[in-house]
């Protein structure tokens, strides 16, 4: 690692009621750090925060905002990103749920309302990529896929996806699969049966405009790609918990972070890793 200013990488203390979410938070997920977080006295990894012309907006980590929340905290670490920059991208989480097929996700659409046309999956995959309005839902074995029509209005069809998503949340497992794993490649990879659902394209100004609405997206949708992301800055929680001094604990921060540089702590990685965690 050269020996950067702080100023590489922005690591800041901010109150968490500053901070505005895009996305709902996931049961399980938040369930299982809330246990991790809560019985340690360190939080090591910082929220990843846009910095756009309305503000802050959280691009990840909203179970551990929230985890911090409920646990009394007033102030949380992030990594302060311009939300505006070209080199920020917004991608899609594909779902992959597993031990469910395209006749109970039909079941799913007419309880909400929602219609569906059997669709090839290559036509469907091209009809959500040219429109904004569609979710395609795809068995992995068959290939049989579904095409579902979501509402034009805006604030409608985030409810949509809301419903839709909650009918298998906490019910059926599931994996988030990456876009650019291609469906035809899911059935060499994935070792169960089940269907991918993929998601529309949303844009960073749409993201913005969720996080200023009460209706947010469902967790696990949106997928920010981004530069130099910061992970294991070990922060004493107890800290977080008080929001007075705040400028003397950012500039312990600053200081904690320049001691890692100074000595040789810091490491950069630009291949893609695969961890396997504990």
């Amino acid at each position: 690692m050269i020996n950067y200013t702080t100023k590489f990488f922005n690591l800041d203390i901010l109150k968490i009621k500053e901070i505005k979410l895009h996305e709902t938070t996931e049961f399980n997920r938040l369930r299982n750090i809330y246990d991790r977080i809560s019985g340690s006295k360190y939080l090591l990894n910082p929220v990843i925060v846009g910095k756009s012309r309305k503000g802050y907006l959280l691009i990840d980590g909203a179970n551990r905002l929230s985890t911090l929340k409920e646990i009394g905290c007033k102030l949380i670490v992030c990594q302060i990103i311009d939300y505006n920059n070209p080199r920020i991208k917004l991608r899609n989480w594909n779902h992959l749920i597993y031990n469910i097929g395209n006749d109970e996700i039909k079941a799913i659409c007419e309880k909400i309302g929602l219609e569906w046309t059997e669709i090839k999956y290559n036509a469907g995959y091209r009809i959500l990529n040219s429109g904004f309005n569609y979710v395609l839902s795809s068995e992995i074995q068959n290939q049989s896929t579904l095409l579902i029509h979501l509402s034009r209005k805006f604030s409608k069809m985030i409810c949509e996806l809301n419903s839709l998503t909650r009918f298998y949340f906490n019910k059926y497992a599931f994996d988030r699969s990456e876009e650019e794993i291609r469906f035809a490649d899911l059935k060499k990879y994935s070792r169960k049966e089940g269907i991918l659902v993929e998601f529309p394209r949303f844009k960073k100004e749409q993201i913005v405009k969720i996080a200023d609405s009460d209706v947010k997206l469902p967790a696990g949708i949106s997928r920010h790609i981004l530069d130099n992301r910061v992970l294991h800055v070990r922060y004493d929680i107890s800290k977080l918990k008080d929001d007075r001094h705040l400028d003397k604990k950012k500039k312990d921060l600053d200081e904690y972070i320049l001691s890692k540089i100074d000595n040789n702590k810091v490491r950069q990685y630009r291949e893609s890793v695969i961890v396997f965690d504990e």
